[in-house]
C-alpha cells in the first residue's frame, strides 16, 4: 500500500467520523421542542431572579436611606426646643418638613417595592411549581434521546480505534501535512479526482500530474492544494 492509499484510507475514514459526530451534536425532533421549553423556562425563572435581587439591592439602599434620614430628623426636631428666635423657628421647621417629605418619599418607595418584589415572586413561585412537571419531562426524553445514540457511539468509539490504527503506519511529516490541510480545507486533506479535474475545486488536472496520480505518487492539486487521490 502506498503512502497516498494510506492517506485516503485515513481520509475516508475521518470523513465518516466526522459524519458520526454530527449526528449525534443534532438533537432530533422529540427532544428539541422539550430542550427548548426547558431552557425558556429555565431562563425565564433566571430572569425573575435577577429582577429580584436587582429590588432586593435597591431595597436595602432605599431601607439604609430612610434610617439615616429619620435619625436626621429626630435631630431637627431635638435643635426646634432650642431656637431663640423667631427666625431661628421658622428655619428648624423648614428643614422638619424637608426631612419628613424626604421620609414620606422614601417609605413609598419601599412600600412600592416590596409590592412589586410580591409580584415577582408571586410569578416565580408559579414558574417553579410548574418546573417540576418539566423537569421530569425533559430528564425522560434527553434520556431516550441518549440511550438512542448508544449504537452511534460505538460505531464513532470503533471509527477511532481505525484512525489510530491508520495514523499509525503514516510517516509523521504526511501525517502533519495532511491535518496542517485538513484544518485549512474544511477536514478535507485528500480528494479524488475525477476524470481530469480535482473533486473538490474542480480545477483542470494536467496530464503529467495525472500520469504521476495512477503512479501512486504523492501530488498536490494545483487549484486547492489538496493531495489527490485517483484510484
Amino acid at each position: 500500500m502506498t503512502d497516498i492509499d494510506r492517506l485516503w484510507e485515513l481520509q475516508s475514514l475521518l470523513s465518516v467520523l466526522n459524519d458520526r459526530e454530527k449526528q449525534m451534536a443534532v438533537k432530533p425532533e422529540s427532544f428539541a421542542a422539550i430542550d427548548s421549553e426547558y431552557e425558556a423556562a429555565n431562563a425565564t425563572m433566571a430572569g425573575l431572579n435577577q429582577q429580584l435581587e436587582v429590588l432586593a439591592k435597591e431595597r436595602r439602599r432605599m431601607e439604609g436611606e430612610l434610617s439615616d434620614q429619620q435619625e436626621i430628623l429626630k435631630k431637627y426636631q431635638g435643635q426646634l426646643m432650642q431656637v431663640k428666635n423667631q427666625q431661628q423657628y421658622a428655619a428648624a421647621w423648614k428643614e422638619i418638613d424637608a426631612s419628613r417629605k424626604h421620609v414620606k418619599d422614601l417609605e413609598e418607595s419601599v412600600m412600592k417595592n416590596m409590592a412589586d418584589a410580591e409580584v415577582l415572586q408571586g410569578q416565580l413561585d408559579e414558574k417553579q411549581q410548574s418546573h417540576t412537571e418539566l423537569q421530569a419531562r425533559y430528564d425522560t426524553a434527553h434520556a431516550e434521546w441518549q440511550h438512542s445514540l448508544a449504537d452511534l457511539r460505538k460505531e464513532a468509539e470503533d471509527l477511532r480505534k481505525k484512525v489510530e490504527a491508520v495514523e499509525a503506519t503514516i510517516a509523521p511529516r504526511l501525517k502533519a501535512e495532511f491535518h496542517k490541510i485538513s484544518k485549512q480545507r474544511q477536514g478535507v486533506a485528500v480528494t479524488r479526482t475525477t476524470g481530469d479535474s480535482c473533486s473538490s475545486c474542480r480545477s483542470r488536472v494536467r496530464p503529467a500530474v495525472a500520469q504521476q496520480i495512477k503512479r501512486g505518487e504523492l501530488v498536490f492539486c494545483e487549484g486547492c492544494h489538496r493531495m489527490l487521490y485517483g484510484k
